[in-house]
């Protein structure tokens, strides 16, 4: 069987098909078109098969494969960590928009890192420190910015208990799912404590709100991303701490995604 064929009758859908023979094959996407009518092994053949029956069965491709690009780079992901989203690449530009020169800025709740990391590797003068509760997170994390080379410090902690010193940013993607939300379902394979509070979905954004003026400077930021429905109570918890310039922002898809304020000592 030739690659022609083999793309013809799976049964998953043509782009998650070409991604999962890419990556068995060793091509790339230009040479997955080009090269079309190269036989498949029997080895190469069993792979597929097995990564398709995993992701008709609802297994993520990124877990299937082991990594998720993100801000142009190749994360390694795993069941300890979220998957990231391209989305967030819009709080990672908005971070890198804010941020002075030399600044100290903090990621809570790093999952695979890719926040933290892409921020340090896009602005090398800034100081980034990531934060996670999981052990199993941290590993990842630290192990992409091992094979990417990015000069992070991860510190175990709780969002900001076990952090010391000021920040100039202080950015978070926490679990902000609401615990009866029919999104759930489709996210099993997904570690749900990064994914729920297990009540309204703002009870993380409230404590990350909370803690957060002890943390950052005169005239920081903070910026956290949320759900689509969520813009306008995240706005009040920011509003009812003392955070101006509150804005939301929006995604691709024009919803409401993620919200940011200023806070200034009184």
């Amino acid at each position: 069987m030739n690659l022609r064929s083999l793309m013809a009758e799976s049964l998953l859908p043509r782009l998650e098909t070409r991604i999962l023979l890419q990556h068995i094959m060793g091509f790339s996407q230009a040479q997955l078109i080009s090269r079309d009518d190269t036989c498949v092994t029997a080895e190469q053949l069993k792979c597929f098969l097995d990564y398709q029956q995993r992701a008709l069965l609802g297994e993520p491709i990124a877990y299937l494969l082991g990594y998720k690009e993100f801000y142009g780079r190749n994360f390694q992901v795993t069941p300890a960590t979220l998957i990231p989203r391209p989305e967030t690449e819009l709080l990672v530009d908005k971070v890198l928009e804010l941020a002075p020169s030399d600044a100290r800025i903090i990621d809570l709740g790093t999952g695979s890192g890719c926040i933290a990391i892409s921020c340090k590797l896009e602005r090398s003068d800034l100081q980034v420190v990531a934060v996670d509760v999981s052990p199993d997170a941290l590993h990842v994390a630290t192990n992409n910015a091992c094979q990417l080379s990015a000069a992070v410090e991860f510190i175990s902690s709780n969002w900001l208990n076990s952090v010391s010193g000021k920040f100039a940013i202080i950015v978070s993607n926490p679990p902000y799912i609401e615990h009866d939300d029919q999104h759930l379902a489709n996210l099993r394979y997904e570690p749900i404590s990064a994914l729920t509070d297990f009540g309204d979905g703002l009870e993380h954004i409230r404590i990350i709100c909370a803690q957060s003026q002890k943390y950052l400077q005169n005239n920081g930021w903070l910026l956290i991303e949320h759900g689509y429905n969520q813009g306008l109570s995240v706005r009040e918890i920011f509003n009812s701490n003392n955070f101006s310039s509150v804005e939301t922002i929006r995604d691709y898809a024009n919803l409401e995604r993620f919200t940011l304020g200023c806070y200034l000592k009184n």
